[in-house]
């Protein structure tokens, strides 16, 4: 087994996502690596975007995403034949991540990049895999973006 032998793939089921979730599969297989799948509820940030007056049913349908995201990449990854498990976590992907890291002791860490420009880029603020590049230590970060259709 390789020392890249732990993985973990954040999954939201965007294009970004699923392009990550290619190339996770194809580096688990290459590698032998066993990985973790996290999908990430983050009602913090959608509270703060609707004035906090985020719903119960809102929150909940929320929740049903995220683990339908997660089924689909765990269904996925194991019918290739790689080890994997999967986990609803609940907070700022940048806060939950590198949380899981820790206990997972994931040598690398696979998350989708959305391209932004413009106005997108200054509202939407720093990509997610630049704040985890600065929490994690000794995890490699594959940051995938989408391919162009």
């Amino acid at each position: 087994m390789s020392s890249f032998s732990r993985m973990l793939l954040v999954y939201d089921e965007t294009l970004e996502a699923q392009a990550a979730l290619k190339r996770c599969s194809q580096l688990s297989l290459a590698l032998s690596a066993h990985v973790d799948v996290v999908s990430v509820v983050d009602s913090i940030t959608a509270n703060a975007t609707c004035a906090g007056m985020l719903s119960d049913l809102a929150c909940s349908s929320m929740e049903a995403h995220a683990q339908h995201a997660l089924d689909v990449a765990v269904a996925h990854l194991v019918n290739l034949g790689v080890t994997a498990h999967g986990f609803i976590k609940f907070g700022r992907t940048v806060d939950v991540v590198p949380l899981h890291v820790a206990a997972f002791h994931a040598d690398i860490v696979v998350i989708g990049h959305r391209v932004q420009s413009g106005f997108a880029r200054w509202w939407g603020g720093r990509p997610v895999h630049l704040d985890l590049a600065e929490r994690l230590r000794g995890a490699a970060i594959v940051a995938v973006t989408a391919p162009l259709s």
